[in-house]
């Protein structure tokens, strides 16, 4: 995935992550997204504008390398 696609992917499970949480259970799906959002931040070529990825919103401080 290029960081246009990881980012769209990443809001995506952001905004059904906050869907699911008004329901205020812990559901595997959530569990499942926020894995998927933490593998899909490992891939992201990572661009930083004021310190934060402009694809994953990764703080440039954390990032490795």
């Amino acid at each position: 995935m290029n960081g246009p696609e990881i980012r769209d992917k990443l809001k995506a499970n952001n905004d059904r992550i906050a869907m699911l949480l008004h329901k205020f259970i812990l559901t595997d799906e959530i569990n499942q997204l926020l894995e998927e959002n933490d593998e899909l931040k490992l891939h992201c070529p990572h661009e930083f504008e004021d310190g934060y990825c402009v694809f994953c919103g990764r703080l440039e401080e954390d990032v490795d390398g």
